[in-house]
């Protein structure tokens, strides 16, 4: 029985491992610096230690070092099923899902995008956001913010005995909207949210757009009018782009912005 060390698995970026004795199980010894703080006192970093395989997630790997070596360490976690949105959190200043992303996937991207992918990971909670406690983040503004756009449905007739009907081709339209998760990975990584704490932030103005574009709701003028007020809407976005570049969901922000900009140019001045 023998160990081979390798540097790379089978369709994947170059780090060291080893096979397990007799058998074609690749194994990573990775080490995850977290990112370690409680609210209002400064940030701490601290090194864990894993021998993982790339196939495993951030999260599996979160649930493990809790279990394992240090039961103080504090996350986010629920649906394990990239549904609900909650375990967001920074790999290497990149928001991801930590139950979506295995550590493969994480060092491919890094490989993808100039980065020498290692065997370690830097994990930091979500930016623009308070920190509670390590991983975990103040999430009132972020709900605030979209709380602010009224994010239901807003019909202009009484309320039918059943339910309002749809077309298939109506309900199509949605569909890349709808997907958004409110994760937090976008605003999180909002450049103008940064700048301008009035600003409502991607993930909110991409709810105004799934509005806009259902035909149940009634409240397209007045939605646009309150996204024409100031710095506070989409003339707050300064167009950096990367909501579009961190969304994991791809219902790309950036783009639900723009398409609402055409909107109130045409409202202002119809042809």
């Amino acid at each position: 029985m023998r160990t081979k060390k390798l540097l790379s698995w089978q369709n994947g970026p170059r780090v060291s491992g080893q096979l397990y004795p007799d058998t074609d199980v690749f194994m990573i010894k990775l080490t995850l610096t977290i990112q370690r703080q409680q609210a209002q006192s400064p940030a701490t970093f601290q090194s864990y230690a894993l021998e993982v395989t790339p196939q495993i997630t951030l999260l599996d790997c979160l649930t493990r070092i809790k279990a394992e070596q240090d039961g103080s360490l504090a996350y986010r976690k629920n649906c394990r099923n990239a549904i609900c949105g909650s375990c967001t959190l920074r790999v290497n200043d990149r928001p991801v899902l930590a139950c979506k992303e295995s550590i493969g996937s994480l060092q491919a991207w890094l490989e993808n995008n100039g980065q020498t992918p290692g065997n370690s990971l830097t994990l930091k909670p979500l930016g623009n956001l308070p920190v509670i406690r390590d991983l975990v983040v103040d999430m009132t503004a972020f709900w605030d913010d979209l709380a602010a756009i009224q994010p239901f449905l807003l019909p202009a007739q009484a309320l039918p005995e059943r339910e309002f009907s749809q077309s298939p081709r109506e309900r199509q339209t949605l569909t890349q909207t709808a997907n958004c998760i409110l994760c937090g990975a976008c605003y999180s990584d909002c450049d103008a949210k940064g700048k301008n704490q009035n600003f409502l932030g991607p993930h909110a103005l991409a709810k105004v757009h799934r509005y806009l574009l259902d035909s149940r709701d009634q409240a397209s003028q007045s939605r646009l009018e309150q996204q024409n007020q100031g710095k506070s809407g989409v003339w707050g976005c300064n167009g950096c782009r990367m909501c579009n570049l961190s969304c994991p969901m791809e219902v790309a922000p950036m783009t639900q912005i723009e398409a609402i900009k055409v909107r109130l140019f045409d409202l202002l001045d119809p042809l």
